[in-house]
């Protein structure tokens, strides 16, 4: 008598090629995103957000703490360093939500728009942080086109992503889509951009869940099994 199995999955290359960049990036943001805030208060423009007790109680210790990440060059060349590593980042958001947004048919009217919102908000974020790196080559943060990058397609393609990203999170969490930490994580997006962004003084900050969101979500393409269940 022969017995029957399933032919096991397998993950293909660009899986394994988008799990590893999505959690280096989740990892890699961990790291970069204070230093980042950090450097962005070494700056002309910046330092006035050391004025707030709460972003002094961090700040203040963090910037001793770490004084050789932010003082090997002039304070807005390691700013503009730091944000030029940023954007290098922000594509594996994009690219784990178009990778879940294919596998996925939405439940409902109001999953399909937060997917179109979520998705939309990570492209303007993407191309607004592009924009400011490019124009932060030559290290000087007072260039008009930073500006422009970042108050015309930053600020409302982040305001968009985590707007949509936790109604799509919650939506997610209602069913029983896998990985559930990421359905949770961009539940919590907007809250926690809002709040984290203001009280400890910088956007970046406030942006950790998404990435820790997608770096569990590219974790996640290496377990076949855990993929077939969304």
């Amino acid at each position: 008598m022969t017995t029957v199995t399933d032919k096991p999955q397998t993950v293909s290359e660009a899986d394994r090629w988008l799990s590893w960049y999505a959690v280096t990036a989740g990892v890699v943001a961990c790291l970069v995103m204070p230093l980042l805030g950090l450097a962005y208060f070494a700056t002309g423009d910046g330092a006035e957000q050391l004025d707030s007790s709460t972003v002094r109680w961090w700040a203040e210790p963090s910037s001793d703490a770490l004084g050789p990440l932010l003082t090997w060059a002039a304070p807005d060349r390691v700013y503009s360093t730091f944000v030029q590593v940023a954007a290098l980042l922000f594509p594996a958001a994009l690219l784990c939500a178009l990778h879940a947004r294919r596998a996925r048919q939405p439940r409902t009217r109001v999953e399909r728009t937060a997917w179109v919102a979520t998705l939309l908000g990570y492209a303007l974020s993407f191309v607004g942080v592009l924009v400011v790196a490019v124009a932060l080559v030559p290290g000087d943060p007072d260039r008009p086109l930073v500006d422009v990058g970042y108050l015309t397609l930053m600020v409302p393609g982040t305001l968009l992503a985590t707007l949509g990203a936790t109604v799509l999170g919650a939506s997610l969490a209602r069913g029983a889509w896998q990985p559930r930490p990421t359905a949770y994580l961009l539940a919590v997006s907007f809250p926690f951009w809002f709040v984290v962004s203001g009280v400890l003084g910088h956007n970046g900050l406030g942006l950790l869940p998404t990435f820790l969101a997608w770096a569990v979500y590219g974790r996640s393409l290496l377990t076949p099994e855990q993929a077939a269940s969304r």
